[in-house]
């Protein structure tokens, strides 16, 4: 992280900094969320707010997904959920699912037609899948430079995945961040 060259003197006891992409902590018993913040407005002021369910891509059982409120008066954003991996914000799609739909259609050379054969999806999505990625690929190959998920969001799934799915829809549907 980008804050520990900041603190490096071990001897002293620091408070850690409200950093805005830690939605959600951890504790030693184990329990899944302590505390969660808004990814918008990053107040801790967020109570539990329903559920929805979600298609897993290797199980036959969905997953349910937690959706949380932000009681800020002044959030722009009322609800959001923080969604845990292999699932993308608003696209519907996996990470796994993105980069084979690359590797087929632009590294194979593969038609849409095989591709859609492949995936089992019709041909208008793996149009619009197409569109995407080549948004996608160009902008995962930058930022897995820079970013603190590094060139692999999956391989340290609890501490990467929240900050991963943030960039992502930040980055790529800039105008559900706007603030009206």
């Amino acid at each position: 992280m980008w804050y520990i060259d900041i603190i490096s003197d071990n001897s002293i006891n620091h408070n850690t900094p409200l950093i805005m992409h830690r939605l959600s902590e951890n504790n030693a018993s184990g329990k899944e969320e302590q505390f969660v913040r808004c990814p918008h407005c990053a107040t801790p002021l967020t109570i539990r707010y329903g559920r929805y369910q979600r298609n897993h891509p290797e199980e036959p059982e969905q997953v349910s997904v937690q959706r949380y409120r932000c009681k800020s008066p002044y959030c722009p954003w009322k609800t959001f959920s923080i969604l845990p991996y292999p699932f993308l914000p608003i696209v519907r799609h996996f990470l796994q699912t993105l980069f084979f739909f690359h590797c087929l259609l632009n590294l194979d050379k593969k038609t849409q037609a095989h591709t859609a054969r492949k995936l089992v999806l019709t041909r208008g999505v793996v149009k619009r899948l197409a569109t995407f990625c080549q948004r996608f690929i160009p902008w995962f190959n930058t930022e897995k430079h820079i970013a603190p998920w590094g060139p692999n969001p999956e391989a340290d799934q609890i501490r990467f995945w929240i900050d991963f799915t943030r960039d992502f829809s930040q980055a790529l549907y800039p105008k559900r961040w706007a603030v009206s």
